[in-house]
């Protein structure tokens, strides 16, 4: 990440109350961004936002649904940012096997809204999309997959992303090619590190139970997955967003940012990891979700060749970085563990 380049740029950020955009926020304000941000609403009860003080590094924040075009009109002409990173969306598969229009209408109408709003100003020049890795048609094929490949999920929230992804696409060709805009879509594994309290995900739930001193409920055991921790693909949209922004052509597109190979393990195998430094009991659940897929992998050849961009932890020292985390939180330290790990994040190669 190049601190010059970011320092005093202007970016707005939706789903800004998020995970992912949390980690973002507290990297971006470190190298002198000015940060805009806009989020329907806290997306759990504890979570990174409040924990790390998040407003606090924000010049201005919106409650808004992306939903609402009128709204993302507004706030896009009062920013006027030069950087738009768009991560708000529904992002759970469970609660979108039970809530399919909602999800198909943040995640599809929504992206649609805030690129619109974007093109009808003058001062965004670079755009990053974030998707995920499902939204790839999944063939339970043992080698990974390409950005070439053929988009298409089976669950609302895996086909509601891969229409977000080809929205994206369309906007890019009918709109901001010509006008000199770069837009990518990124496409990233299963995040994981502090922070994250999301429903239905491996790591909160483990925690949620270590907390409470209940057992972890356990589900699809022997599912595969591109775990990483979520300063891997966060490196991957800052260093290609500084790419896109010298020359929007030639970086404008798709791009996967997953883990290496021998880091993509099994559910059973990073419960073990985290017991055997947190012991919790766990029990198998006998009802698997069937509609998930069972192997995902992703191939990041494109940005290691082009971006020089390159996983730097292994799922052994992410895992480490949870419990750190975690451990830090606890003891009301969240935002100064979250500073550490960045700059360790930044001082390896």
């Amino acid at each position: 990440m190049d601190y010059d380049f970011w320092n005093g740029k202007k970016v707005l950020l939706t789903g800004h109350t998020g995970f992912k955009a949390g980690w973002l926020a507290v990297w971006l304000n470190a190298a002198g961004a000015r940060l805009f941000g806009v989020s329907i609403d806290r997306v759990s009860d504890p979570d990174f936002f409040t924990a790390c003080e998040i407003a606090s590094l924000f010049e201005r924040e919106w409650r808004e649904d992306i939903r609402d075009l009128q709204a993302m009109r507004k706030i896009m002409s009062e920013v006027q940012p030069e950087i738009l990173m768009h991560l708000a969306a529904q992002p759970i598969v469970k609660y979108g096997l039970v809530n399919p229009a909602e999800t198909f209408a943040v995640n599809v109408v929504g992206t649609a809204n805030i690129l619109q709003a974007a093109q009808e100003i003058n001062s965004v020049r670079t755009i990053i999309n974030v998707t995920t890795d499902k939204v790839y048609r999944n063939r339970e094929w043992d080698w990974s997959y390409r950005e070439v490949d053929d988009l298409g999920g089976k669950d609302p929230y895996s086909s509601s992303k891969s229409c977000a992804d080809l929205c994206a696409q369309s906007f890019y060709k009918t709109y901001f090619e010509d006008e000199g805009v770069g837009l990518a879509s990124v496409r990233a594994g299963n995040v994981i590190d502090g922070g994250d309290w999301a429903a239905e995900r491996l790591v909160p739930d483990f925690f949620r139970a270590l907390d409470i001193s209940q057992p972890f409920r356990m589900r699809n055991p022997e599912s595969i997955r591109p775990w990483q921790h979520v300063l891997e693909p966060v490196n991957g949209y800052l260093t290609l967003a500084e790419h896109l922004h010298k020359a929007p052509s030639s970086y404008s597109g798709e791009w996967n940012f997953g883990p290496r190979d021998e880091d993509c393990k099994s559910v059973s195998w990073m419960i073990d990891y985290l017991t055997s430094k947190a012991p919790v009991k766990v029990i198998l659940e006998t009802t698997p979700n069937d509609k998930e897929a069972k192997l995902l992998k992703l191939d990041s050849s494109k940005a290691q060749a082009k971006l020089g961009w390159h996983g730097r932890l292994s799922i052994d020292q992410a895992l480490s970085f949870c419990l750190e985390w975690h451990k830090g939180w606890k003891a009301g330290n969240a935002l100064a563990v979250t500073r550490k790990q960045i700059e360790f994040y930044n001082a390896t190669r």
